[in-house]
């Protein structure tokens, strides 16, 4: 079944109307939604504070704001990281790899983001991997789940597939990591059609 608004295949039906839609379409449009139900909450954060301050009586609870952890200059939502995996870390791969879970949640593929989060927190509590080679499988990692949101006529296919080689390779002798990536590694090849 193809997407509504691309030509991807369809991961999913939204609406009574039940329109198919592929990862990326769905991806933003959770998105949007996401983004309008977070600006009503501040909202209405507001209006509660702004009433308790004119009259000095309490409105009641307020909506929970979404709260982030702050690593070396970045945000990180979902990805577990203590203080002594910090140095190891390139922070814009796993910002963006925390993103992507994101994304991945609010289009209810919860096993494929799962899974991602489980294998980047392994890689970064792996005492078996060197930081450089830690720091390489999340890099790699990274490109990969980037491609999960292109067309699949763009997808670079060839790239992905030495990539993924090269992390079985990197993981090869570390029991835990190899676990979830066997796992992981086909849910992401039945994502990206390889």
């Amino acid at each position: 079944m193809k997407c509504n608004q691309c030509d991807n295949n369809a991961v999913g039906e939204v609406g009574p109307q039940k329109i198919p839609l592929c990862l990326q379409c769905w991806a933003l449009l959770q998105g949007t939604v996401q983004k309008q139900s977070d600006a009503l909450r501040e909202e209405m954060n507001y209006i509660h504070d702004s009433i308790d301050s004119m009259f000095g009586i309490s409105t009641g609870a307020r909506y929970p704001l979404k709260r982030s952890i702050l690593v070396a200059g970045s945000t990180v939502n979902h990805i577990a990281i203590n203080d002594s995996q910090i140095g190891i870390l390139n922070t814009s791969n796993i910002q963006n790899l925390d993103q992507t879970i994101d994304t991945l949640y609010s289009v209810s593929q919860i096993e494929l983001a799962e899974n991602i989060k489980k294998f980047s927190e392994a890689i970064l509590s792996e005492q078996g991997l060197s930081k450089e080679q830690q720091s390489e499988v999340l890099e790699s990692l990274d490109v990969i789940t980037k491609e999960l949101f292109q067309k699949s006529e763009n997808r670079k296919k060839t790239v992905i597939k030495t990539l993924m080689s090269g992390i079985s390779e990197t993981i090869s002798v570390t029991a835990n990591s190899l676990t979830i990536w066997q796992i992981l590694q086909p849910l992401l090849q039945k994502f990206l059609q390889l």
